[in-house]
């Protein structure tokens, strides 16, 4: 019963966090922005509790089923928090705005479902002065490298530390992922993930021409990983003596998956923004 409990004190001092700090304060009234902030954090909360218990031999009591403990978690972790979400949201009077949001009704046009930028919020930031600090030529060069060095030292450090408590760095890994997440994102004035209908014709063509240049960095990405992979069976290939034909063994341990889910994630929601910075940066610099 202890370990039963110490998972669902994980559960309980991350929903606290998110509902009476996070989703008031940083999401708002923005449903779109909620479930991101949701998903991102029960994420981390499972790899908290992942940190305690990958690789143990442990069975859970779940209601009189024995279970492990990705399933307990995920079961108990969502009895606990619908009814906390159903409480926020009749207590801000968000149900109806996350039924439209999220029903089956005409998509909002207004709104960049990828990323739950509105035009609201694009508006907002293209008049607002308070993150300017960020906007500066070397300003957006050091979180364009710093969010590369986060996401590439954070990768490898998880492959090589082993399953140790070494391992819990993969917490602030997440933590700094989605701080440069929102800082590049403030330093283009959310430009690189506005919809359509925030921008005129010139940023249009800017948004656009990010967005390609990022799709090529992760294309390039994906080949190298994909590539990464492709060696590997080679060398299995040519090292394996047994008659057992091509079968390989690819094993990783819970750090080792987080570093190659979060090095995707981070790079998969920030390279528009990456792309748009480094742009505005050489162009600044051109024409001081």
């Amino acid at each position: 019963m202890e370990n039963e409990l110490t998972i669902i004190a994980i559960i309980l001092a991350g929903l606290a966090v998110n509902y009476l700090w996070v989703y008031p304060k940083i999401a708002g009234d923005d449903v779109r922005k909620m479930a991101w902030l949701d998903a991102a954090l029960s994420l981390l909360v499972f790899g908290i509790v992942a940190i305690f218990f990958f690789g143990s031999k442990e069975r859970f009591n779940l209601l009189g089923f024995e279970t492990n403990w990705a399933i307990f978690t995920l079961a108990v972790g969502v009895v606990i928090e619908l009814p906390l979400f159903y409480w926020y949201l009749k207590a801000r009077g968000l149900g109806k705005q996350y039924r439209e949001a999220f029903g089956f009704g005409a998509r909002d046009k207004e709104t960049n479902w990828f990323t739950s930028t509105s035009v609201k919020s694009v508006e907002k930031q293209l008049s607002d002065t308070k993150w300017d600090g960020l906007r500066t030529p070397k300003a957006k060069r050091i979180l364009v490298i710093g969010s590369n060095f986060v996401l590439l030292f954070g990768t490898g450090f998880l492959f090589g530390v082993g399953d140790n408590s070494w391992s819990s760095y993969a917490v602030i890994h997440i933590i700094l992922i989605f701080a440069f997440w929102f800082l590049l994102r403030q330093s283009v004035r959310l430009v690189a993930d506005a919809p359509d209908a925030a921008l005129d014709e010139r940023m249009i063509a800017e948004r656009n021409r990010s967005y390609f240049e990022a799709y090529r960095l992760l294309g390039g990405l994906i080949l190298t990983l994909a590539t990464a992979l492709m060696v590997f069976g080679i060398v299995s290939d040519v090292t394996n003596t047994s008659e057992d034909g091509f079968y390989y063994n690819l094993e990783l341990t819970w750090p080792q998956l987080q570093g190659l889910f979060w090095i995707t994630f981070g790079y998969a929601m920030m390279l528009p923004s990456m792309a748009m910075a480094w742009r505005q940066t050489r162009r600044q610099l051109q024409h001081p």
